[in-house]
């Protein structure tokens, strides 16, 4: 039998380790926001190692040698961090996040079935620069033990080396030992704990939990919980108040300090372990217990519940990984009942008439109002299912601007909002490399360098803010920086020089279309390209990546204070919504996502300038383009040129035009089917789809569309 993992067990791998690997990203950057404000956060480092150990076990289960080696001595890094060895400084965090690049590159290479090492460096050369880091040793001066607190020695000898050290930093640190005593259901103590640790997470950190060997009842167990506090002992109690906890300041050399009490009854069994007299311990359970006397005034309740005892085989999880395929599959079965309804409606509107029908008309029409409910339930179930929170994307961008403001030399301060806004998932894994190149751009050209802040009074730390709102059907992303703005006429300059602008056009061109200038082939402001950026083809891919995801950008600027771009996408392109209009006597389908508006135009709205057709819309030339003459159609002479046209504006990237077309028949769900190998290709046309009644029309491919109008108008923007 193979060793070797089935495609589904290893689909499962690749998922849950993109999982962990992300995880361990968020923990960093956690970590360097808490570094950079002056705050040492243990728990934090504890995730972070939590996670890369469940990265070694997973990919040791399915054999990845090369992330099993990188995770175990990660391990060792993390462990010194964790017991103070090292420092936790930017170099070091270099290093963690320089792990997280080479984990997700050895994902990808599973994924695809090789193993090329990351671009500049081996698994094995990078092992050894973690090795060089984690062996270091702090020296440290010793002061006096234990700070002059009276700790008994069973308490010492059962706890951890990450614990003692903890406990040390805690004195260390002038932080007040508190002991804090309660008693938990057997039943009900992870939530119970749960509760305690949010309590006291605010008024200090735990350094350990003691269970006590002995107990009231069986139902029960008492803990000690040993806590740093960074508050007084009276803020401490207040902060668990009413869950019958007892806090107490354990006993220095110089004195011992009593027990402070939430309530219950003194309970001298565990005062002794912690150097405390009998008087100073009490006891009150977090969650409520019966007393024996309770018990015992209620006769009819069993002494012991047996079947409390057994452990219970249910999984504790309520998800599943889903293959974004099998959803794509769904929706589009979910498209083809859509289509069936449609025919189903057709087919009742013809028995409409017939007055002998009129009763089962009814009826059928009151299913047909039930089906429907029903399938649009079933569509936005499906379309749930397919939507991840815009943080994925962030989080990796958060990484990149850390590194490449350092590479830059320049001090960026990142600023997040809207990220558990949701898109599908294949658009969300789709926005990372326009994002990225969106960000460096900021950084480069956008924010200008320390000095020249200065000079403009402006604070030294640049400010790059990305925000995601959902507005309808669609999410919208901007991205503003506080830099120097657009160079107007640098802008025009270049793309003239470049050839991809005639001098004589770019005296005409709104500020939009100057604006709009960035998003063309090797136009760019830089003087001067290095690795970062200057070839001019950052934008063009963020063009190009948007468009295939029918978006839309915008680009607003102002001179000295920033540039602000707007990214306008569907929240899916698994449901296909169209517009189904007609032209010249034909019936075509545009899909909805690339349709911003449609508007009545009369002949006097529409005017010719230099030999293309255009109208003005709330300010803006609007170039228009016929449907009848992009696929040279002839208008049959029953179907006479209507005085008034409808003007289905459509956006693709930074690009507006407006179709003009006869009539706007409605809108309906559609399931695009391939043309076939003939008409495959077909400039404009993307491909076919049913309407009901077995009628079939063409769907429109809007960015060709888009893109030959604008070319043969030599239109740059709108």
């Amino acid at each position: 039998m193979s060793n070797d993992p089935t495609e589904k067990a290893l689909q499962e791998f690749l998922s849950e380790a993109q999982e962990i690997v992300e995880t361990f990203n968020r923990d960093l950057l956690q970590l360097d926001e808490g570094r950079a404000a002056g705050r040492y956060e243990p728990e934090v480092i504890n995730d972070a190692f939590r996670a890369v150990h469940s990265l070694k076990g997973l990919s040791g289960l399915f054999g990845v040698n090369r992330m099993t080696n990188l995770s175990h001595n990660l391990e060792n890094l993390l462990d010194s961090l964790r017991l103070g060895r090292i420092e936790l400084g930017p170099a070091t965090l270099d290093l963690l996040f320089e792990a997280v690049t080479l984990f997700n590159h050895i994902i990808k290479d599973t994924a695809a079935g090789t193993s090329s090492d990351h671009p500049g460096i081996t698994v094995e050369e990078f092992i050894e620069r973690l090795d060089r880091v984690a062996l270091k040793r702090e020296q440290r001066e010793e002061t006096l033990p234990w700070g002059g607190y009276e700790l008994d020695q069973s308490l010492l000898s059962v706890l951890t080396e990450y614990e003692e050290h903890r406990l040390k930093e805690n004195i260390k640190a002038g932080r007040i030992l508190v002991r804090i005593h309660c008693a938990f259901d057997l039943m009900t103590i992870d939530k119970g704990l749960d509760t305690l640790k949010s309590r006291l997470k605010p008024v200090g950190e735990v350094i350990t939990y003691l269970p006590s060997t002995e107990s009231a009842n069986d139902q029960q167990i008492e803990l000690d919980v040993i806590l740093g506090a960074s508050k007084p002992v009276e803020e401490v109690t207040s902060a668990v108040e009413g869950t019958g906890a007892v806090v107490t300041a354990m006993p220095r050399k110089a004195g011992r300090a009593g027990a402070v009490r939430a309530g219950g009854m003194e309970n001298p069994r565990v005062a002794a372990a912690m150097g405390a007299t009998p008087g100073e311990a009490a006891l009150t359970p977090l969650e409520p217990v019966a007393s024996e006397a309770g018990r015992a005034a209620s006769p009819d309740k069993p002494e012991k519940d047996e079947t409390s005892q057994e452990v219970s085989l249910k999984s504790v999880a309520q998800t599943v990984r889903v293959d974004i395929r099998k959803l794509d599959n769904l929706m589009n079965i979910v498209g083809e009942l859509a289509i069936a309804r449609a025919g189903f409606q057709t087919v009742l509107d013809n028995i409409k008439s017939d007055r002998a029908l009129v009763v089962l008309e009814r009826q059928m029409r009151r299913e047909l109002r039930m089906l429907t409910r029903k399938l649009d339930e079933l569509q936005e179930g499906i379309l749930e299912v397919r939507m991840v929170p815009l943080g994925q994307v962030f989080d990796k961008l958060s990484r990149v601007v850390r590194k490449i403001s350092r590479d830059a030399g320049k001090e960026i301060r990142l600023l997040i909002s809207g990220a558990d806004t949701e898109l599908d998932k294949l658009i969300v894994e789709e926005l990372s490399d326009p994002l990225m190149h969106v960000i460096r751009n900021s950084i480069d050209h956008g924010i200008e360098r320390p000095e020249a802040r200065a000079r403009a009074a402006k604070p030294e730390a640049g400010t790059i803010a990305i925000s995601a709102e959902q507005r309808g059907n669609h999410v919208v992303i901007e991205i503003e920086d506080d830099g120097a703005g657009l160079d107007e006429k640098l802008l025009v300059k270049k793309a003239v020089e470049r050839g991809a602008l005639d001098a004589g056009a770019a005296r005409d061109l709104s500020q939009r279309d100057i604006f709009n200038l960035i998003f063309l082939p090797g136009v760019s402001t830089k003087a001067v390209a290095d690795e970062m950026s200057g070839r001019g083809v950052g934008m063009d891919v963020v063009k190009t990546n948007i468009a295939r995801l029918s978006g839309i950008i915008d680009v607003m600027s102002e001179p000295g204070q920033g540039t602000r771009l707007t990214i306008t996408l569907p929240i899916t392109l698994a449901i296909i919504k169209a517009l189904v209009i007609k032209a010249a006597g034909r019936t075509f389908a545009i899909p909805l996502n690339s349709v911003l508006e449609s508007l009545l135009a009369t002949a006097n709205e529409i005017a010719t300038i230099e030999r293309r057709e255009v109208m003005t819309l709330r300010g803006q030339t609007l170039p228009l383009a016929r449907l009848e003459r992009i696929f040279e159609l002839k208008r049959h002479a029953h179907v006479p040129p209507p005085h008034r046209q409808f003007v289905v504006v459509v956006g693709l990237a930074q690009h507006r035009i407006g179709l003009l077309v006869d009539e706007l028949l409605g809108q309906q769900d559609i399931v695009i089917k391939p043309l076939g190998k003939t008409l495959e290709g077909t400039p404009g046309i993307a491909g076919a789809t049913e309407l009901g009644g077995k009628k079939t029309v063409l769907v429109l491919d809007v960015a060709a569309i888009v893109e030959e109008a604008v070319s043969t108008t030599e239109v740059i923007a709108a």
